[in-house]
């Protein structure tokens, strides 16, 4: 057990290593790495692990390896960003303000629409689903020394996943489930500061009350109000 637990310690520390350089530039989109026993070498390991690393780093979508070639790095269009661990490299390396921008506009777009359609089709289940979360975040927020940003984050984004899964749309579900590692890792470096979330309930009160009452427009128009909020609080570059 322990010498499992080892390796793979030493087979994640090289994922995040050869993932680093990859979003680095350190190795350049469609660049060849050095093949395995130099890579071996250079990063004292085994074969075998990085072997293991390698097939974690193509299912990311970061490298590819072709007969004869050899393994490439892919073009940027083929990473999954929303996989969890290149959203983590990309924290350390990129702009914090730039990456939660680009974050809080992929949110904006998918979660007002997800609203507009859950004011259409939100059965009874549904409300209620969405209207407990929002009476968890209410709770958190009303209850003084009681505020936990890592327990706020959790209960808003069950709120805002309760409204997507409200939507009636498989696909839009799925996105949800895909994006929700990506958004709360993101989100985890965002604003930390109590007033400003007590401030945003005002938006989620009003999205349950337009969804509720069927109203659509209300439902999208009060969503992007609210990312308008967000987006004022973002820190600058």
């Amino acid at each position: 057990m322990a010498i499992n637990q080892v390796r793979r310690k030493l087979y994640e520390f090289i994922v995040e290593e050869i993932g680093l350089r990859i979003l680095k530039g350190d190795y350049q989109m469609g660049e060849t790495l050095p093949n395995e026993e130099t890579l071996s070498k250079e990063l004292d390991i085994s074969r075998g692990v990085l072997r293991e690393a390698t097939k974690v780093l193509t299912q990311k979508g970061l490298i590819r390896t072709r007969p004869k070639i050899g393994t490439q790095v892919t073009d940027r269009s083929e990473w999954n960003i929303f996989d969890p661990d290149v959203l983590t490299w990309k924290l350390q390396i990129e702009s914090k303000a730039t990456f939660l921008r680009q974050v809080t506009e992929v949110r904006r777009i998918i979660e007002s629409e997800a609203a507009k359609y859950a004011a259409e089709r939100a059965d009874h289940r549904a409300l209620a689903s969405i209207r407990s979360r929002l009476d968890d975040m209410l709770r958190l927020m009303n209850a003084p020394g009681r505020y936990d940003y890592e327990d706020y984050l959790a209960k808003d984004m069950a709120f805002h996943i309760a409204v997507m899964d409200a939507s009636d749309n498989e696909l839009l579900s799925q996105i949800a489930v895909t994006m929700r590692q990506a958004v709360h890792k993101a989100r985890q470096q965002d604003i930390q500061d109590p007033l400003i979330h007590g401030q945003s309930m005002i938006f989620h009160e009003a999205i349950f009350g337009a969804i509720r009452n069927h109203d659509p427009q209300a439902a999208y128009t009060v969503s992007q109000e609210m990312f308008d909020h967000v987006w004022q609080h973002i820190p600058q570059d």
